[in-house]
């Protein structure tokens, strides 16, 4: 832990930049090789997504520290968001003054720390560079974009994503490592084998703004959740339950045979939950990627092709919920879909060794002293 007992930053060598719970996940694995290797390590929060409750159970099972400081920097719009978090961020790292600053994913916490870094001329890692929805209206898109082109080496999850940074001129500084949360998704699901289970569930996710900003779209998906054919388990985000409740679809939610509504669970929870699974429903992207891992195929609830390979071979399945032709196809899908074993799940993203690549390759760019 980097902090002394009177408060005071001590340097780290590296700052890991995180904002929700996905990329505490992506963190864990790099963070804990960095610790073999011997570096100093500190980790900042900007607060952009916070459940109180559940970021203390995410550190804990994921065995990291907690960030030494929380910046409480989330809500309101894109630009005020990031505009706090830019603030926050400054101040730290010229206090800390890093050597390298690690980034995960495509938020806007990613986006803030590469300018801030950029600018202060602190070298930067980017976790999880190079996807991309060809879709400039997609927050997320400007976000990677910004931090892939503002980064000094980029860790690629696939060969896709390479193609992707070869076309925009940053082939020479990107490494395919695999996909960094399988490498947290194999630990913990060591930890959650179990007897075969009597009952295969759906497990669903909810939480994307154009899913839950309009009555109508979530009283669709809704519909689309009666349909379906098995008992849907979904641990419901805060503001999914909020606006159920603010728009009167709650108590139909509550109703709902065949759903199950649950508080946010911990990592360890949500993997023992997905390995249950035939199928799974989602509007996170992540979470479509880690479907194939645990062998349920995917029901996305996003017009996006997110991970190309798994869309191509028709494992994630992309559904409107407000179209209904789609909303027939997507039903056909959910009852065709089995649990698939281990020995037949698609191949695309790495060996779980993702974290061991990384340091290798920072090595090699000499971007670590140790």
């Amino acid at each position: 832990m980097i902090v002394k007992e009177d408060g005071e930053r001590e340097h780290a060598m590296i700052t890991h930049i995180v904002g929700n719970r996905p990329q505490f996940i992506k963190l864990a694995p790099l963070y804990q090789e960095l610790d073999k290797a011997g570096c100093g390590q500190n980790i900042i929060h900007s607060g952009q997504h916070y459940d109180e409750n559940m970021s203390d159970v995410f550190f804990e099972e994921l065995g990291i520290p907690a960030p030494y400081v929380n910046l409480k920097a989330g809500g309101g719009s894109h630009a005020q968001m990031t505009a706090r978090i830019m603030t926050g961020l400054e101040e730290e790292l010229l206090k800390t003054n890093p050597e390298l600053v690690i980034l995960y994913g495509d938020t806007n916490t990613t986006m803030a720390g590469a300018v801030v870094a950029a600018k202060l001329c602190i070298p930067i890692a980017h976790v999880e560079a190079g996807p991309r929805v060809h879709c400039r209206e997609n927050p997320e898109e400007c976000n990677r974009i910004v931090t892939d082109h503002l980064s000094d080496i980029l860790f690629c999850p696939d060969e896709i994503s390479m193609e992707n940074l070869r076309r925009e001129g940053l082939g020479d500084r990107a490494y395919r490592t695999g996909d960094i949360m399988y490498d947290t998704y194999l630990s913990i699901a060591e930890k959650t084998e179990q007897e075969p289970v009597q009952e295969e569930i759906i497990v669903m996710t909810w939480h994307r703004q154009e899913n839950t900003s309009d009555k109508e779209r979530m009283d669709s998906i809704l519909n689309l959740v009666a349909q379906l054919d098995g008992k849907v388990v979904c641990p419901l985000h805060p503001r999914t339950r909020k606006c159920l409740a603010q728009y009167g679809l709650l108590e139909k939610a509550e109703a709902l045979p065949n759903f199950e509504m649950i508080d946010p669970v911990g990592y360890l929870e949500m993997v023992g939950l997905m390995q249950r699974a035939r199928l799974i429903l989602t509007d996170s992207g992540g979470v479509s990627k880690e479907s194939a891992y645990a062998g349920a195929k995917c029901l996305f609830m996003v017009e996006l092709d997110i991970w190309e390979d798994l869309v191509r071979e028709d494992w994630i399945h992309k559904v409107d919920p407000q179209d209904q032709t789609k909303v027939a196809e997507a039903l056909k899908f959910a009852r065709e879909a089995k649990h698939v074993p281990l020995p037949d799940r698609p191949r695309y993203y790495g060996d779980g060794h993702a974290a061991a690549k990384m340091v290798r390759a920072l090595r090699e760019r000499q971007l670590l002293r140790v």
